[in-house]
């Protein structure tokens, strides 16, 4: 994995603070469908960590938490982790937050049994697309599952600048099992509930030992 360059990921062009405030105005503190997931599919005794990568304010990682499991953030927006720790210490939920940005995670390898990735994918251009998700293969234990989001289309709206969507089913899938990582479910096509006209692509993944072949495109 080449080490010479590392990307800023941000929600919208500007400073964080603004990417930070913007992020909370729009989705609050309510978990997403695929935190919920996690909850339906999981007892929290049977999991040592859960990783909420690109977790922004928390709210996955803390309602994570209140079911009893325990998370780390990871988050490269301090601004966003700075909402976190203020709204974990009035709930009185523990939790551990770590500044980081892909495509490097300070975590051990095979560490983590659950890794949520919502909604990060598309923000990191196509380049590092592969390199991020090998990151998240290393640091899953080989029992470890990988839940992953990312935006495919806005159904005739234009995407800013600043997104870099998988465009098809097909890309998505093939993104992921070309750097080591397998479906355990039909990747499914989702709509966003607040933002109908938002499309993203959702998969349930786990290791699969194979080595990365060759590059897949949007």
């Amino acid at each position: 994995m080449a080490k010479e360059k590392v990307f800023a990921a941000t929600y919208v062009r500007g400073l964080e603070e603004n990417g930070a405030k913007f992020w909370l105005e729009r989705v609050g503190w309510q978990p997403t469908d695929i935190g919920q997931e996690i909850v339906r599919k999981h007892a929290p005794e049977e999991v040592d960590y859960v990783a909420d990568v690109g977790g922004a304010h928390g709210r996955d990682a803390l309602w994570l938490v209140k079911h009893g499991f325990r998370v780390v953030l990871l988050e490269p927006n301090r601004f966003s982790l700075q909402l976190a720790k203020k709204k974990a210490r009035e709930r009185k939920l523990s939790i551990n937050i770590v500044r980081s940005t892909l495509p490097y995670l300070p975590l051990r390898s095979e560490s983590i049994d659950i890794v949520e990735f919502y909604w990060c994918l598309h923000n990191i251009p196509n380049e590092y697309k592969a390199n991020s998700l090998e990151e998240i293969k290393r640091i899953l234990k080989t029992s470890g599952k990988l839940y992953c989001t990312t935006f495919g289309s806005w159904e005739r709206h234009k995407m800013p600048n600043s997104i870099y969507p998988v465009t098809s089913k097909k890309a998505f899938k093939k993104l992921h099992m070309l750097v080591g990582l397998k479906p355990i479910i039909e990747v499914e096509k989702r709509t966003d509930i607040t933002v109908p006209f938002e499309k993203y692509w959702y998969g349930e993944f786990k290791k699969s030992h194979k080595k990365r072949c060759e590059s897949a495109g949007g």
